[in-house]
């Protein structure tokens, strides 16, 4: 990657440079979660992609504990604004179901509606940071293929960015 007007992290594993705010290396997979030092400070102030994710008006998550139905978190789902529930357990994000985990793991099986949603949320989900520039958010949108990303200030979760909230942002900027 050209070390243009982006900032770069070069992962220690391989060397690989990678876009700062990647959680893992392009080339080896390496956590880079650690590695927030990137290679060049600049950044370019007059680009609305360096303004934080806060930036977005996002959406107030809802929440449901591990320890929940699927039943119960898809209708917390449903009562949302997004179709997302982010699970949450001791106050730590520990997962999230999406409208896609639905269909592709428990439609058509009525039966697990009645398990534990622990067993078909995404795990560890990726998280954006208040902080965190659009640029990084659009980015593990992108290469992740994600629809819904939890934000969180000082680890506490604040919001949940849509791939349709940011795009709204995107097109209100540059086409509105």
């Amino acid at each position: 990657m050209a070390n243009d007007q982006r900032n770069i992290v070069i992962c220690p594993s391989c060397g690989t440079e990678n876009i700062e705010g990647a959680d893992t290396c392009e080339h080896c997979t390496a956590d880079l979660r650690s590695v927030d030092v990137p290679e060049s400070t600049k950044t370019d102030t007059d680009s609305d992609f360096a303004l934080p994710i806060s930036s977005v008006r996002f959406e107030k998550p809802r929440t449901a504990p591990s320890s929940a139905t699927v039943r119960q978190a898809v209708d917390a789902m449903l009562n949302g604004a997004t179709r997302a529930v982010v699970i949450v357990d001791a106050g730590r994000i520990v997962g999230i179901l999406t409208e896609r985990d639905v269909l592709k793991r428990i439609a058509g099986i009525g039966e697990r509606m009645a398990e534990p949603v622990s067993d078909y949320m995404t795990k560890d989900p990726v998280t954006l940071r208040h902080t965190d520039p659009m640029a990084h958010a659009l980015n593990k949108m992108g290469v992740g293929g994600f629809r819904h990303i939890p934000v969180t200030r000082d680890g506490d979760l604040i919001g949940i960015a849509t791939a349709r909230d940011v795009m709204a942002w995107v097109m209100g900027k540059y086409f509105g």
